[in-house]
């Protein structure tokens, strides 16, 4: 992978963590989750990408991604194109698995 790491890789915790379903409010660092480091998620401006297509979107806070919004966040990025797409590419087979079981995702922010 080339913008996400897995929890195992994690080295800190300067990282945003794309967490399957809804947050409980209290447990972070989950083994299925994703996660970008936070340099990488503001060079690539993916904050604006999530802030313009997610109403509520809070890079610093938590904020649930239903499966209509994951498609806003990928039509946009298709539109975008660049390393913006890129990087949405690599974290769509995960996010397809997330909504076979769950009706959202959570961002946590740092």
């Amino acid at each position: 992978m080339n913008y996400f790491i897995k929890e195992t890789e994690r080295k800190g915790t300067c990282y945003h963590e794309f967490q399957r379903g809804k947050w409980d409010g209290k447990t972070f660092w989950h083994q299925d989750s994703l996660l970008m480091h936070d340099d990488i998620l503001i060079g690539l401006k993916l904050w604006k990408l999530f802030a313009e297509t997610v109403s509520g979107y809070h890079s610093y806070g938590e904020t649930e991604i239903s499966r209509e919004q994951w498609e806003a966040v990928c039509n946009q990025a298709d539109a975008m194109g660049g390393e913006m797409k890129a990087a949405i590419e690599e974290l769509k087979p995960w996010a397809e698995k997330n909504f076979r079981t769950e009706q959202v995702f959570t961002i946590l922010g740092i």
